[in-house]
């Protein structure tokens, strides 16, 4: 049985459906939430709903469990969440379970740029996970990454939502200079499930990226065309950014951008241009293509 947190995000569903499909037994564990998970539909899934802080929740759901893929996070829930009391602790959790119920494997997704030291809390907090996931006694295998896209993602379709609902100018951190690595998603559930299946990646880290690089204000201006928005780029300095968020609150309106994305563009987030054919034998899908295929039916086009 393979356990799946996180399973209703975008990398989670996307996950569950691939190995569903290859009819291997999966179960996704969900926190409880008035809302009906996003689960892929029409594919078997067994569920499992706990609290990442509910110790005899996490280990009922891994009953009978060998492998857990640990995609949970809160990074993106803004300020008011304590990324190191809610993750950090609820892993905490999970390891000890993991560990009482003898789960051998354990495939962990972190972030390029993942330092105990870091100044911004969704990188320190991999970091910290990443050392205790290591002093586990579960095997782990460790998967650092760009940035992720595909159809739902929370890049591509975050960015298109506020330029689209932005009027005429659209703020950024910094000149937009920062580079990135734009991973898909499909690649990425090709190296989760690799990482799976082969004792080889077992015990290792590996930083992940896709095959091009791109500034991130290149990036607006593709999505921006994809959409048919012309919106002008305002260079503000991210220290202002988020001074506005601490004040008035990190604001439904997309067009504001959150902490995690203004912490996220502070520096290069890349890894070598060849890391997924060398590493995984994988051919990384072009950025410019695969966003042609689903931006322009975006809603706000």
């Amino acid at each position: 049985m393979i356990l799946v947190t996180g399973a209703s995000g975008f990398v989670g569903s996307a996950l569950v459906a691939y190995l569903s499909e290859r009819g291997l037994p999966v179960r996704a564990l969900l926190r409880p939430s008035r809302y009906s998970p996003q689960l892929p539909r029409n594919i078997p899934v067994e569920v499992a709903v706990s609290s990442m802080q509910d110790e005899r929740g996490i280990r009922a759901a891994l009953k009978d469990v060998t492998c857990i893929f640990h995609l949970a996070s809160s990074e993106k829930e803004g300020q008011q969440v304590d990324l190191e009391a809610s993750d950090v602790k609820g892993l905490e959790n999970l390891l000890q379970a993991a560990e009482q119920v003898g789960v051998e494997r354990i495939i962990f997704l972190s972030h390029i740029g993942a330092d105990r030291t870091s100044g911004f809390p969704a990188f320190r907090a991999k970091a910290i996970a990443e050392k205790m996931i290591q002093n586990s006694q579960t095997t782990a295998t460790i998967l650092r990454t760009a940035v992720i896209f595909g159809q739902g993602d929370g890049f591509i379709s975050y960015f298109a939502r506020g330029l689209a609902a932005s009027k005429l100018l659209y703020s950024i951190p910094g000149r937009g200079d920062v580079l990135m690595q734009p991973l898909w998603i499909n690649d990425l559930i090709n190296c989760l499930f690799l990482a799976y299946q082969n004792e080889e990646y077992a015990g290792k880290i590996f930083l992940l990226g896709g095959g091009e690089y791109f500034t991130f204000r290149a990036v607006l201006q593709m999505i921006m065309e994809g959409i048919g928005k012309k919106r002008f780029l305002v260079p503000i300095a991210p220290a202002m950014l988020r001074a506005r968020n601490l004040w008035f609150g990190e604001s439904p309106r997309a067009s504001t951008l959150s902490t995690f994305w203004i912490d996220y563009l502070a520096s290069d987030r890349t890894c070598s241009l060849d890391s997924l054919p060398h590493q995984f034998n994988i051919l990384p899908g072009r950025f410019s293509e695969k966003l042609e295929r689903y931006l322009p039916a975006f809603p706000s086009r």
